[in-house]
């Protein structure tokens, strides 16, 4: 009798290609030296800019701890020292928000409701003015092509770390409106209803750093393929 085919060894009728993602932080000359301004800027700056500084700040952080997942929180905690807008700032899951100017109007009223709680406007130190950027960011084929699921575990253990925020971070504002990343809709797609794919959906990737995020992924795969 012949021994069952390993399920990390099938092969799909699809390869899965890994993107590079790559680009370039555009200054927009606006700055904001209190928490006012702050405010003021983020109801009138393009949603581009919304865009960079709420989902792209895993971009600029690889390693260590993973406190504060966006922009916003960051000035808050670091340059005007409120740590507790900070927390509030970094509680709020842009990837929860149906669109860019829905979470655009979150922000505000958050900053709203907190600066009707102070009794001054906070100031960040000198030098540490929050600097509005956007970003030119394009994916591109990369090398890396793989057909089962082993060779996904091995790939993803070695593809740079902006590939990981691509298929995992902006797959969620690109494709459909399900919750899900590109590794999850592939597997499903070449496999059917898959437990690889459904654990993968429950990471709560936002509060990960992307090498944190990298770890957690293929242990999801090393866990599975130990008890197949």
């Amino acid at each position: 009798m012949s021994a069952a085919p390993d399920p990390f060894a099938v092969r799909g009728t699809e390869g899965f290609r890994f993107m590079d993602y790559e680009g370039l932080v555009m200054p927009t000359g606006l700055r904001a030296v209190n928490l006012r301004e702050l405010v003021d800027l983020v109801r009138r700056v393009p949603l581009d800019v919304i865009h960079h500084h709420l989902h792209r700040t895993p971009l600029s952080h690889r390693f260590g701890a993973w406190d504060y997942p966006n922009d916003f929180a960051q000035w808050a905690a670091y340059s005007l020292e409120d740590l507790a807008l900070a927390e509030k700032l970094a509680a709020l899951d842009p990837y929860a928000h149906r669109d860019l100017d829905e979470a655009r109007a979150a922000i505000v009223d958050l900053v709203e409701e907190h600066l009707d709680g102070l009794p001054t406007v906070p100031w960040a130190r000198a030098g540490f003015e929050f600097h509005f950027a956007s970003g030119r960011f394009v994916a591109l084929p990369g090398e890396r092509e793989v057909w089962t699921l082993g060779e996904m575990q091995d790939a993803l253990a070695e593809v740079s770390l902006s590939s990981i925020f691509y298929h995992f971070h902006e797959a969620r504002l690109r494709g459909p409106v399900d919750d899900s990343d590109d590794f999850s809709r592939w597997i499903e797609g070449q496999f059917g209803p898959h437990p690889i794919a459904r654990q993968l959906r429950r990471i709560d990737f936002y509060f990960y750093s992307l090498e944190d995020l990298r770890q957690r992924i293929v242990s999801v795969f090393v866990e599975h393929r130990g008890a197949a």
